[in-house]
């Protein structure tokens, strides 16, 4: 396990932005994917609670329910995680509005333990309507999130900032934000994926709006795709393509959907073999 300071990060991300060259991030639910996405040269690895349902077989969207204590899961999934990485800063969520943790004393806890950096999941963000405007108001909301990242960049501690829309954006811009995840919603395909997403023609717009509004509240912020239709390599080429993105974050198209489709296929190549008759 090797952790790397904020400079460090920085400094190797850059580093990929002047050779014009995508930065890849990438979830980690389990040591077996973290260990394989290290040693193929990850430039960061993500860790945190949603990945653990994720990778047990349910919907990214259980970690965002009363089911389990998201940042002692978090915790608990570094425990797994750290010893078996190498060479690549893994960062580790933060629900932000745990009414029971000292979220400063949390932060210094990730910290012991080896994670390099901080992000906001379990993240508000992903609610709207109703329920969003209560946790708001409730100081239970994405405010709580921002806060934390000012809090880290005060600190000097790496982000990652997960952000919905072109004001929470600038918002997570202007806190201090080191990267911002550009989420376009839950990602597609397999057997656990989102059943609707936006096109990849809209999702690309909505790519770019959110980008810009990041830069133009501070210029030197890393912005990535992240989310939607950005499911594979060819899905994320329109992608960069068609906007101005630094590169990619990916949780269930780095994890869940490979592993789906690599088991898959081989189940079938093993169930394709012939027995020597009788």
């Amino acid at each position: 396990m090797r952790q790397f300071a904020r400079r460090e990060i920085l400094e190797r991300l850059e580093g990929k932005r002047v050779a014009r060259e995508p930065i890849i991030m990438g979830g980690a639910g389990i040591g077996l994917v973290a260990k394989a996405a290290d040693r193929a040269g990850i430039d960061i690895l993500m860790a945190y609670n949603t990945g653990l349902f994720r990778m047990d077989g349910y919907g990214s969207l259980a970690g965002y329910l009363a089911y389990g204590d998201s940042n002692a899961m978090t915790l608990d999934l570094g425990r797994h995680l750290l010893k078996v990485v190498e060479n690549t800063p893994v960062i580790g969520g933060i629900g932000a509005a745990d009414p029971y943790r000292d979220i400063d004393r949390l932060m210094t806890e990730m910290l012991t333990l080896g994670f390099s950096g901080i992000t906001n999941v379990p993240t508000a963000g992903l609610y709207d309507g109703a329920f969003r405007r209560h946790i708001d108001h409730t100081n239970l909301g994405y405010s709580q999130e921002v806060k934390l990242i000012s809090t880290c960049r005060q600190r000097d501690i790496f982000t990652v900032a997960y952000a919905f829309n072109p004001d929470e954006c600038r918002a997570m811009a202007a806190a201090g934000a080191d990267v911002i995840g550009l989420h376009v919603g839950l990602t597609t395909g397999g057997m656990i994926g989102a059943e609707e997403a936006v096109s990849l023609d809209d999702a690309c717009m909505k790519l770019e709006e959110m980008a810009d509004a990041a830069r133009e509240e501070r210029a030197d912020v890393v912005v990535v795709a992240h989310g939607g239709p950005f499911e594979d390599p060819p899905s994320v080429q329109v992608g960069f393509d068609r906007t101005s993105v630094d590169g990619y974050l990916g949780a269930s198209s780095i994890e869940r959907l490979p592993v789906e489709r690599a088991i898959a296929a081989v189940v079938e190549e093993y169930q394709a073999l012939t027995l020597k008759p009788r």
